[in-house]
């Protein structure tokens, strides 16, 4: 029995290393969902409030409460959950010591409109979103939080700020990490990878609303921009990109245009000396790296 229980506790640490040495699954959490409803107990929930009612008939005249189409309803009798119910339709309920609360099972939406934040290199940018989600376990909606309204919005504003700040506004061009050391994840960014960040945002937001009974159906970007602050300097930055890029193919192209010619005029038995190679070379370059037209000249003397 004592080895027995000796191999449990050497068991034990090595699980929790296991645990703690896998990345965790967003997205994987259950949603708390409701109980089986029991409408039976709207009228005699506990026996204190029958015998009061029975005491008082006449509290029974406002008793009638009313469940619309995709809403759903959670009893509580004198502080304590009694029952839930999601069918329409009308319900006869104790007056004593009774609370009806009603939340939407409807499908709903959530703005997030402006949200300024920073990115993986540390610059503001300003990020819109919007979240659609509904309620599948009204009891975990009623009683785990305390406006589930509310909850999700400022959930989500978190998660938003969580997951962008994972990811620069654009990837560099040549892989450089950013300042810090911090990859930028092969590349990924939020210009470009606007479905992988969404579906992040969504799994996320998902595991912090699963005991509330929230269930994400999405979490997309609705807009993206830099911070009014640097877009200025950032358009400069893209100018200046892709003025470099434009250069440099210019360049790449002029070099194999001037290789060929050499090689094109040998091949056609043109003898050119080392001097002559290197002028046509330099002609060329300058003809097509030129940023305004050339000017020929004729050398007379």
């Amino acid at each position: 029995m004592a080895d027995k229980k000796g191999l449990l506790m050497m068991e034990a640490p090595q699980q929790q290393e296991a645990v703690v040495g896998q990345e965790y699954a967003y997205g994987s959490a259950q949603v708390a969902v409701d109980p089986p409803p029991s409408a039976a107990q709207f009228c005699c929930p506990s026996p204190l409030s029958c015998f009061l009612s029975l005491c008082c008939p006449f509290a029974w005249l406002g008793s009638c409460r009313v469940v619309s189409e995709k809403e759903g309803a959670l009893l509580l009798t004198w502080g304590k959950y009694t029952s839930v119910v999601k069918e329409p339709g009308i319900y006869i309920l104790n007056p004593c010591g009774t609370t009806l609360s009603k939340v939407s099972t409807k499908q709903q939406t959530t703005d997030l409109p402006n949200v300024k934040l920073l990115d993986l290199k540390g610059n503001p940018v300003v990020v819109s979103g919007v979240v659609f989600w509904s309620i599948v376990g009204v009891k975990a909606s009623v009683l785990n939080v305390e406006n589930v309204y509310r909850y999700v919005n400022t959930t989500a504003m978190a998660t938003l700020k969580q997951v962008v700040s994972k990811y620069p506004y654009e990837a560099d061009e040549e892989g450089d990490a950013p300042s810090g050391g911090r990859s930028t994840r092969h590349g990924l960014s939020l210009k470009t990878e606007a479905a992988q960040v969404s579906k992040e945002l969504k799994d996320v937001l998902q595991d912090r609303l699963a005991h509330a009974g929230v269930k994400v159906l999405a979490f997309n970007l609705t807009d993206l921009s830099y911070a009014p602050e640097i877009a200025q300097a950032m358009l400069v930055r893209q100018q200046a990109e892709a003025m470099v890029k434009a250069r440099r193919l210019i360049v790449k192209g002029a070099v194999d245009i001037s290789e060929d010619a050499v090689t094109q005029l040998d091949n056609k038995g043109v003898k050119m000396s080392e001097a002559e190679k290197t002028k046509v070379v330099t002609n060329l370059l300058t003809v097509i790296c030129g940023d305004q037209k050339a000017t020929p000249t004729l050398s007379i003397g």
